[in-house]
């Protein structure tokens, strides 16, 4: 229930409604069993969003969201074998907005399908001019419950492969489980086409779930990627220590690669490798970087200089 007073909350019926509108959301919010008085800032949250949801319009539509890449090593080798892409949306006024509030917000008013084809058009774009300037690693993208199947067709992700020149096995989807719970049979159906015609794909924030292990049985996946909640504390908790080394066991023992996230450190990386995993990335061997930089970037890394800068390469 949603409660709104005459007259301190608004002096005609319109006002009073949207008041107490406001108020039912938040007792929406709050888990619906309960009731919430209406309070100004509610009001003002309102109007926050609104601003947000249209400046978000008007960036898609002046295709001002920017892609950044970080790159994806081999442990053992320690060269980059791809590179995940990642949306930024640099605001004129409120400077960069996280991804977790406009993601979020471009699902929920329509916009994820639009945004999600321009990223994969992007990353295939880039990984592209990769490839051809001798860098043989793949793109991963990520991939919304939303986007699954009408936004993000097989046939139209073979088309934009096509129409870049790319190999099936240059593009990696990374998913997480709430695309899997979605609806069990249309996930099932869109990873085992594109599986079929070569296209990788990724379990992403693997541990965080409830049923990761009955996905990894019953889903064609290619690789589980580790959560960065469980590296953060990988050498001094014993609990962590234990899950990774048994997720790493169990993927292994499945067929399937693994990437740790967030490796900030040697001592984490050295744990890895002696567990066997065998991909990872984080800021201990570069931070997202903008696409014109990254080549350079590679080959810093490939030449063993991690978390070298342009600018300290240039020095």
């Amino acid at each position: 229930m949603g409660v709104a007073f005459f007259p301190r909350d608004g002096s005609d019926i319109h006002q009073l409604l949207r008041a107490a509108e406001l108020a039912l959301n938040s007792a929406r919010t709050a888990g619906g069993c309960t009731h919430k008085f209406f309070d100004p800032a509610l009001q003002a949250a309102a109007e926050h969003r609104r601003r947000l949801e249209d400046d978000l319009r008007a960036a898609v539509a002046a295709r001002e969201l920017q892609l950044a890449f970080q790159p994806i090593i081999d442990l053992q080798t320690g060269q980059v074998a791809g590179a995940e892409a990642l949306l930024r949306w640099p605001h004129p006024q409120r400077g960069f907005v996280p991804p977790d509030i406009f993601v979020p917000l471009a699902e929920e008013i329509g916009l994820i399908g639009a945004i999600g084809l321009v990223v994969l058009d992007g990353a295939c774009h880039h990984a592209a001019l990769w490839r051809h300037h001798g860098l043989d690693i793949h793109v991963s993208v990520n991939v919304s419950a939303r986007q699954i199947p009408d936004d993000l067709p097989p046939v139209v992700v073979l088309d934009i492969l096509n129409r870049h020149g790319l190999p099936p096995e240059a593009l990696v989807f990374e998913i997480t489980e709430g695309v899997l719970m979605s609806s069990v049979t249309v996930a099932q159906s869109w990873i085992e086409s594109l599986r079929a015609a070569g296209v990788r794909i990724y379990l992403d924030d693997f541990g965080t779930g409830y049923s990761s292990l009955s996905y990894l049985k019953r889903f064609p996946l290619d690789t589980v990627k580790i959560d960065k909640s469980f590296i953060r504390d990988l050498h001094a908790d014993k609990s962590d220590y234990a899950l990774v080394d048994a997720i790493i066991t169990m993927a292994r023992s499945l067929g399937l690669h693994v990437v740790a996230e967030g490796i900030e450190d040697a001592q984490q990386l050295e744990v890895l490798r002696k567990m066997g995993c065998g991909y990872g990335q984080g800021y201990y061997f570069a931070r997202p970087i903008a696409a014109p930089d990254f080549a350079a970037m590679v080959l810093r890394i490939n030449n063993g200089k991690l978390g070298a800068s342009p600018e300290d390469e240039l020095a």
